[in-house]
């Protein structure tokens, strides 16, 4: 894994962008993470 010295930002650690640089808002601070992150998905009914 990058070290955050070397890519000159916070790294993400879990989810899809894994080992990737943190991307940045619109105002510039590090994107935080969605706040249903690691959150169990809804039960859904299958309809077919």
């Amino acid at each position: 894994m990058p070290s955050p010295k070397d890519t000159k930002g916070p790294i993400v650690k879990t989810g899809p962008t894994a080992g990737q640089n943190r991307t940045r808002n619109k105002d510039g601070a590090w994107r935080a993470k969605r706040s249903d992150a690691g959150k169990p998905r809804p039960k859904q009914e299958k309809s077919n």
